[in-house]
């Protein structure tokens, strides 16, 4: 029987043995086991003992070919234009050039020529179904078909158990943007989570006071409206909202990694199909599950329902309509109505459309809404079937115009004698001049104007340079909406403050009544039994200043 308990062993047993002087022969039949085994063994004992021995370091076996030989051009490639494109990606742009290798050897192959950086580890953690939602932004600069570079911004929004995604692609990160993508990732999803994880964008969280977050109230009335919590995560930590950060670079490198972009909605009807064929479908590395199944299967039952109204995520803003009969919004311009020249126009932008209200609200155009910052005209044909001396003449205007005060119809008088041929244009550049100023002082400078016989508009504009402080249009309507709110609250009347000196006045006993001579003339006997001590006179308040409110 054998008497060694090891490999280690057995060679040790050789070796000395052999040394002594035994045969392989011998050995072999001592230690049963073949000859060729003892001359192994002694074959590689002699071998370290004259070329060296390195437990770590081993001579590599020369490569064997392989199917992905002849694509590592194709594979370098896409590195060097796309440097973080997914593994996954790459096999897909390799299958349609022909390879018909796996994707382990690949994924090898690709961390050879890309190795990954190195990171800390963070401590993952997990929420229950319908919990938790993650939100954030990551810009990318896109080189289109045509050769033009595309600035956009992803928003993307995860829910924390099932890590399925909404992701979209925008050119602004302002708060209105803000708003409809939530709106839309909510109705993608079907459901809202009770609470959401968001960094300290302006947007969500104005400021930080003693290490707390003080939340925008606009977008506390709008994430209230979907009776979902913000939650601000601490500054300077990305990691706490990984579920989220993750994902950016698997749209990074296998949604925009090797694909040619046309333009804006191109890139968004590319993502909407991705998300339905690429994110849903695939396979987490966290959940071994794909987000899509997840989703179904426990995470959509545990969502808050939708509200059976969606919040009104339009923006409303004031504008004057312009000589030409437009209104400009964001660059773009919209046709009105002649007869709105010079009015002050209320404005409703949604994502899709621009709506025109009159000063009584009532709708008067409707419009398709260009893309923003793309400086185009959008005119409706009905907006321009008007004659001639409607478009220019003074008569169209000249209800607003008498709307400034009591000394336009003056002003107008000498208007149409200084100017009979143009004196509509006149009065049209004095009403574009509530863009800058107020309706009184634009009043005021005509009355000022009307003094020294100059009736014409460049009067009356550097009269207002001169005396007026220009504003903008929004600081002067909520100006006149103070004044009415004035003018509506009851005014506040001082009380006297003797009303207040019989909650001073203290009842004596019966038994010890103060007899009258004791009195020296500071008080005097209340009926009542008590003492009664005069109170000072109410000090008097400053012309026009309200007392303060009771109490």
């Amino acid at each position: 029987m054998p008497t060694y308990t090891s490999r280690e062993e057995l060679e040790n047993l050789v070796v000395t043995r052999h040394r002594a002087g035994r045969s392989a022969r011998g050995l072999a039949k001592d230690l049963h086991i073949s000859r060729n085994t003892v001359r192994k063994i002694l074959g590689k004992v002699r071998k370290q003992r004259q070329e060296g021995h390195d437990l770590v370091g081993k001579k590599p076996r020369a490569p064997l070919p392989s199917k992905l030989d002849e694509h590592l051009p194709k594979v370098k490639e896409l590195l060097l234009k796309y440097p973080r494109i997914t593994g996954q990606r790459v096999f897909e742009e390799l299958q349609d050039a022909g390879y018909q290798g796996g994707i382990s050897i690949l994924r090898e192959k690709l961390k050879k020529l890309r190795p990954a950086p190195k990171r800390k580890p963070t401590v993952r953690f997990e929420t229950e179904a319908g919990e938790q939602g993650q939100m954030d932004w990551s810009p990318y600069k896109l080189k289109l078909r045509c050769g033009r570079i595309l600035q956009v911004l992803c928003f993307s929004y995860i829910l924390g158990f099932s890590r399925r995604q909404y992701i979209d692609f925008v050119e602004r990160r302002d708060f209105y943007t803000l708003i409809r993508q939530h709106r839309a990732a909510f109705e993608y999803f079907g459901g809202v989570p009770e609470q959401c994880l968001y960094d300290s964008e302006k947007t969500v969280v104005q400021r930080w006071e003693s290490n707390q977050p003080i939340y925008n109230p606009s977008f506390l009335q709008f994430i209230t409206h979907y009776e979902c919590r913000p939650v601000a995560c601490q500054r300077w930590r990305p990691q706490t909202k990984g579920k989220v950060e993750r994902p950016f670079q698997f749209v990074d490198g296998n949604l925009l990694g090797g694909r040619s972009i046309v333009d804006l909605q191109d890139l968004r009807q590319t993502a909407r199909w991705w998300l339905a064929n690429r994110s849903d479908p695939h396979i987490h590395d966290t959940t071994r599950r794909a987000p899509l199944e997840l989703f179904m299967a426990e995470e959509l039952s545990a969502l808050q329902a939708l509200p059976l109204h969606p919040y009104d995520t339009s923006e409303v803003g004031f504008r004057v309509c312009s000589m030409d009969g437009f209104i400009e919004w964001a660059t773009n311009r919209y046709s009105v109505d002649y007869e709105h020249v010079g009015e002050i126009m209320t404005v409703k932008a949604t994502a899709d459309e621009i709506l025109v209200y009159s000063p009584e609200i009532i709708k008067v155009a409707q419009h398709e809404r260009r893309p923003d910052s793309a400086h185009e005209t959008q005119e409706q044909p009905e907006h321009r079937a008007h004659a001639k001396q409607v478009r220019h003449g003074l008569e169209p205007v000249r209800a607003t115009f008498c709307a400034l005060g009591e000394a336009t119809e003056d002003f107008l008088v000498g208007l149409q004698k200084s100017f009979p041929r143009n004196s509509g244009f006149h009065a049209r550049r004095i009403l574009l001049m509530k863009d800058t100023y107020s309706g009184d002082d634009i009043h005021q400078a005509l009355v000022h104007a009307m003094r020294y016989h100059a009736h014409d508009c460049l009067a009356v504009e550097r009269i207002l340079k001169a005396r007026f402080r220009p504003r903008t249009l929004d600081q002067h309507l909520h100006q006149q909406s103070a004044q009415r709110l004035r003018g509506a609250l009851p005014r506040i009347e001082q009380r006297s403050l003797s009303e207040y000196g019989v909650l001073l006045d203290t009842p004596e006993p019966e038994s010890s009544p103060i007899p009258q001579e004791e009195n020296d003339g500071h008080e005097e006997q209340n009926p009542g039994g008590g003492i009664h001590r005069p109170t000072a006179a109410a000090p008097e308040l400053p012309t026009g200043t309200e007392a303060p409110e009771d109490r």
